[in-house]
């Protein structure tokens, strides 16, 4: 626990500057949210929008708002600030050498790698529920009523996608010392990836070319449409999540730590 507490407090911070921004930004929609809903301005989007957040002519004025909200940043800042987390884990401190004298600790391993995953875990979770709640809250208290059982889901939705990303970083960033290079490259990677999504998902691009990306796990329509994550998402995410675990506590029981 007292691992745990010490990677935690070394991490507020940053868990306040990211909540603050995803709420803030997910506040800005909802105060102006009134203006979608009530004009059912879903009419004036153009095709490639409709394309991007996928088929909502089925949907409430509310439920095609949610829609739109989630699909605009709320799957990328939790990704982006999982990644700064994961290579925080280790890479920050081979980076600062400091890694020896976590490793001096009367602990094993992999205690120290759990921990800090459990850290991530948790901030994340911080992270997606702070923009969860701001969505859900802010609306209903503006007298909208949403599927919000559907937007729960979505939710979990979104918290497994940022929990794979954060764990497959982890286990590439064994093989990356420089912390410095290892945020460009990741929060540049995980940005690419995102835009090329989004471009292709707006052009119509079949879901079958856009299977490597893991911003495609997440059907937003799809959830708040139908109130259920399809089973193969869920399957590719967990497989996602164990095989990135098992390779980075691998990695990290054999690593060589610079003197």
């Amino acid at each position: 626990m007292s691992l745990f507490r010490q990677f935690f407090r070394a991490n507020l911070k940053g868990l306040l500057i990211w909540l603050a921004v995803g709420v803030l930004l997910m506040l800005s929609g909802t105060r102006s949210a009134g203006t979608f809903i009530d004009n059912n301005s879903l009419e004036a989007l153009p095709q490639s929008l409709m394309n991007l957040y996928g088929n909502l002519a089925d949907m409430n004025p509310v439920d095609q708002y949610l829609t739109i909200a989630v699909g605009k940043l709320t799957l990328l800042i939790p990704a982006l600030y999982t990644v700064i987390l994961a290579l925080s884990i280790v890479t920050r401190e081979v980076d600062r050498r400091t890694a020896e004298f976590l490793l001096a600790l009367p602990v094993q391993r992999t205690q120290v790698l759990l921990a800090r995953i459990a850290v991530m875990a948790v901030n994340v979770t911080v992270v997606v529920a702070g923009i969860w709640a701001v969505l859900r809250f802010d609306l209903a208290a503006q007298g909208y009523q949403g599927s919000w059982g559907h937007l729960d889901l979505l939710f979990v939705n979104v918290l497994l996608l940022s929990f794979a990303i954060g764990v497959v970083t982890l286990a590439a960033s064994m093989w990356v010392d420089d912390y410095s290079v290892g945020v460009k490259l990741f929060l540049g990677l995980v940005t690419l990836v995102y835009l090329l999504e989004t471009i292709m998902r707006a052009a119509g691009v079949s879901r079958v070319w856009r299977l490597a990306s893991p911003f495609s796990y997440v059907d937003i329509a799809g959830v708040m449409r139908t109130g259920s994550i399809a089973a193969g998402n869920v399957i590719v995410l967990v497989v996602a999540i164990a095989t990135g675990l098992a390779v980075s506590f691998w990695a990290f029981n054999r690593k060589q730590f610079p003197a």
